[in-house]
């Protein structure tokens, strides 16, 4: 029987809080809306209880990804195809209601940008347009523009800034912090060994339960969305730690 109950903003900012959510804290979020349940006002609901649970001096940051024709278009038609202001995303309702609101800021990049708003989005994402990291590689996917994921990259500041690193609904299938562990990945190891090393490749999703059962991810629930929040500082770290220390074929 489909689950009727009815998610309210409070039900939400309490959900948050118990999860280890406060005042201040940064937080980035991938998230399905629909995973929830019925929530009262939509996605503007669950981006107002994560504010008016941050607070003034907090910040949240949505990823704000753009999808093309990747099989018909090449780098330099794609970033003719971009356009920081009307370019949607297709990461879910809630973080186009974000990139929609006023207030909020978005970085320039042609695949991976990310929405903010709050005390730390103008430091997050004003940098990204001159981000770089790992256009060396080989077999670099024609999905990760230049910069995207590289040093001053709104993924770099959330490392640096050891954001909290949430999902709801979702897992770490869609993990795009791990893209950020692969530049590092390059640029901190395996260039010195190979000046034209191959992009790194995971399964994304098995190192999330590989995450989860070393005990980094806290579990809670919204609604009927199963929620994991974890340490960008610890998620970017362990992982690079268990790639070298473990291998590639483990997370494959």
């Amino acid at each position: 029987m489909e689950d009727t109950r009815r998610v309210t903003k409070d039900m939400i900012k309490e959900c948050l809080v118990a999860l280890g959510i406060a005042e201040g804290d940064i937080v980035f979020l991938h998230s399905s809306l629909k995973s929830i349940g019925y929530v009262v006002g939509g996605a503007d609901t669950v981006i107002d209880a994560f504010l008016e649970t941050l607070g003034n001096s907090g910040t949240l940051v949505l990823p704000a990804l753009c999808r093309y024709d990747w099989e018909k278009m090449d780098r330099e038609a794609i970033e003719k195809a971009w356009d920081i202001q009307t370019t949607p995303t297709f990461t879910g309702l809630i973080p186009e209601t974000l990139r929609k609101r006023s207030g909020s800021v978005r970085s320039d990049n042609p695949t991976h940008s990310v929405t903010a708003i709050g005390r730390y989005a103008s430091e997050i994402t004003k940098e990204h347009k001159t981000a770089h990291g790992g256009e060396w590689a080989a077999n670099r996917p024609i999905w990760a523009s230049y910069g995207a994921f590289g040093e001053n990259s709104p993924w770099d500041k959330l490392y640096l800034l050891d954001a909290k690193y949430m999902f709801i609904g979702v897992d770490f299938s869609c993990c795009t912090m791990l893209h950020h562990v692969q530049v590092l990945l390059l640029e901190n190891y395996l260039r010195k060994t190979d000046s034209n090393a191959s992009w790194p490749t995971f399964d994304f999703g098995r190192m999330g339960k590989k995450l989860e059962h070393l005990g980094l991810v806290r579990i809670g629930k919204i609604g009927g969305a199963v929620t994991r929040l974890i340490s960008s500082r610890s998620l970017v770290e362990t992982a690079i730690r268990l790639l070298r220390e473990e291998g590639y074929d483990r997370y494959r």
